[in-house]
């Protein structure tokens, strides 16, 4: 996927059907994502999601999305401007489980994450949770989470401990099983701290998802 695109577009079209992946991510977001719905975004890199989200949710329905990379979040915005999204609101800011800084890395060949990354370059951003957001902008209510954090699916997680108990939104999630690893967290992790919630959990392959997958193989987790 290019840099910006236009959602309608024959060649937005043209490159979903190269790229099982995104397309797979789009299509199960679209099977969930309800006109109406208050939705949170983490990591909106290529905002390929993010322009998919905004349309299934129509105009009552509200996005929230995170992006703490200066380059991907300007980016973003050029995107959301370019398809006219109106019903989306953008936070230079990472999710953790604390509020404050945590020290990022940006990838060589692409990426961004807490990990550290071998030849890639440090920055510094800054942190709030899912709990603090809502208390914030004074949110009542939240449906459905979309997690694409590249190693911080279990730490956004946890710092949305109170909004899984009161609200218990829908989860959708990417697992970065290597990532994870490197920070001693494994996919059971992220399912044995949500199931503590009353969720149920499906493992996906999003490229096929009615095959059968497995935590050590599975691309995403869903969870209601």
């Amino acid at each position: 996927m290019k840099d910006t695109f236009i959602y309608n577009s024959a060649e937005r079209k043209d490159e979903l059907a190269n790229n099982p992946h995104y397309a797979g991510e789009i299509a199960f977001l679209g099977s969930i994502a309800k006109p109406g719905m208050i939705v949170i975004e983490a990591g909106a890199s290529k905002a390929v999601t993010t322009v998919a989200l905004a349309q299934a949710i129509g105009d009552m329905g509200h996005l929230y999305v995170f992006e703490p990379v200066p380059e991907y979040y300007s980016r973003l915005e050029t995107t959301l401007s370019r398809n006219g999204v109106r019903n989306t609101s953008t936070f230079q800011l990472a999710l953790s489980n604390q509020t404050g800084r945590l020290p990022f890395y940006r990838r060589e060949g692409g990426g961004r994450g807490i990990t550290p990354a071998k030849g890639g370059e440090m920055l510094w951003v800054e942190t709030t949770t899912i709990t603090e957001f809502l208390t914030v902008e004074e949110l009542h209510i939240l449906n459905l989470v979309n997690l694409d954090c590249e190693g911080s699916e279990l730490l956004v997680l946890q710092g949305a401990h109170a909004v899984l108990e009161k609200h218990k939104p829908e989860i959708f999630c990417e697992i970065h099983h290597g990532y994870l690893g490197e920070l001693g967290q494994s996919v059971d992790d992220v399912v044995d701290f949500l199931r503590q919630f009353g969720y149920d959990i499906r493992l996906l392959q999003v490229e096929d998802p009615d095959t059968e997958t497995s935590a050590d193989t599975c691309s995403h987790i869903y969870a209601a």
